[in-house]
């Protein structure tokens, strides 16, 4: 059987990760899995995928334990159940034996929940490599032609979480739902600065996304308007954020970074 690292019809990133667990391991993985980076609107109550997100690549173990090696943090390792966690690896939780290597294409906190999507990528290896149950988490098919959903990474993180309070979300609107949403909440400067600026650029709607240790937002703006609504939040504060704009279809297809 030939090594997934050496697959040439498997895209270019799905090797990648195989191959640098061959590299380090000096074995082949059993499997590679991928989950996409998720944008959690209205508190979660709407979730669309994106195209970057999480891999993870490995085989399993018989001691019970979960080792995670990160790709671009190859010192940082996690062997689970442990009190020790690196923070690329916060949150995953050991329900079974396996030893992965990750790589995730987002940085935590940029709005589009990198470590869920690391959560769910190592859900899938476990469930697969040890019979391990797992419910993979559904995300929603929009239809908005013509419309685009700019998530915006202000670049800004803090140690404390951000507290989200309860909404309940009429989706019949989905822009004046996103609206309503930020004012719901209590975001901080930066984020409220690029809802602001987003809505008096034409935005549709926009509102703060809780995504620790970050401060994202996201705006529902028209196609041919995005640039305004760039040029415009990149004028309203003052470090120059991270853009990703995402496609809301059928299909939940993901535009360029």
């Amino acid at each position: 059987m030939t090594d997934l690292a050496d697959r040439p019809e498997l895209a270019p990133e799905l090797r990648l990760v195989p191959h640098a667990f061959r590299r380090t391991f000096g074995r082949p993985a059993r499997g590679v899995w991928y989950a996409p980076g998720v944008l959690n609107l209205l508190g979660g109550a709407v979730k669309v995928p994106a195209k970057w997100g999480a891999i993870v690549a490995g085989d399993g173990r018989d001691d019970g334990l979960l080792e995670l090696v990160s790709v671009n943090r190859p010192v940082e390792r996690a062997l689970l159940p442990s009190g020790d966690v690196p923070a690329w690896a916060a949150g995953v939780e050991a329900t079974g034996g396996a030893t992965l290597m990750c790589s995730v294409d987002l940085p935590q906190g940029s709005g589009l929940s990198a470590a869920e999507a690391l959560r769910t990528a190592v859900g899938l290896a476990l469930r697969d490599l040890a019979g391990t149950p797992f419910d993979e988490p559904h995300a929603a098919a929009l239809d908005l032609p013509g419309q685009r959903l700019l998530v915006v990474d202000t670049r800004t993180r803090r140690g404390e979480p951000q507290r989200e309070r309860p909404f309940t979300a009429d989706l019949d609107d989905l822009g004046a739902a996103l609206t309503a949403y930020h004012r719901a909440q209590d975001p901080d400067p930066e984020q409220d600065a690029v809802v602001r600026a987003a809505l008096r650029a034409g935005a549709r709607g926009a509102s703060t996304l809780v995504d620790p240790p970050g401060r994202p937002a996201v705006a529902l703006v028209d196609a041919d308007l995005v640039p305004a609504v760039k040029k415009a939040i990149t004028k309203a504060v003052e470090v120059p954020p991270r853009y990703l704009t995402i496609v809301p279809g059928p299909f939940n297809t993901a535009a360029s970074r």
